[in-house]
């Protein structure tokens, strides 16, 4: 896949436990422009990095190690309304309160990758980064 950038810098938080999976989440997210790419494996971390830092856009694996589910970040991240998407092989499971939220489905391709980066990014009003610059 070839550079594509999107057209202002972003801040986006990849939370994913499977370490490839994630290092491809956040090779396509610095191809579409995003120059602050957080990532964590786990939620402890993930929600310390949403506290310390403003994302415009999250990629959320529902899943996480030892079978802790994402939805207190989820719940967060509504609260402050920051987009972010659903990771899983099992979207079936999503609670009913999320069923609007965007599902990025295991196994995914960088096509789907990189379609759901662009919707989510275009739901940003002023990225974080630019927030933070001024």
């Amino acid at each position: 896949m070839g550079v594509v950038q999107i057209g202002h810098e972003l801040a986006v938080l990849i939370v994913e436990d499977q370490p490839f999976i994630a290092a491809d989440l956040e090779e396509v997210a610095r191809e579409l422009g995003a120059t602050l790419v957080g990532s964590a494996a786990h939620l402890a971390t993930a929600l310390a990095l949403l506290e310390t830092a403003h994302w415009d856009a999250v990629m959320l694996d529902l899943h996480l190690a030892n079978g802790v589910l994402a939805y207190p970040l989820a719940e967060r991240l509504r609260n402050r309304r920051i987009p972010f998407a659903f990771l899983t092989a099992a979207d079936d499971e999503i609670e009913p309160a999320y069923r609007g939220v965007r599902v990025l489905r295991k196994p995914f391709g960088e096509a789907e990758l990189e379609e759901c980066l662009r919707a989510l990014i275009a739901q940003v009003p002023q990225p974080a980064v630019a927030q933070q610059a001024a």
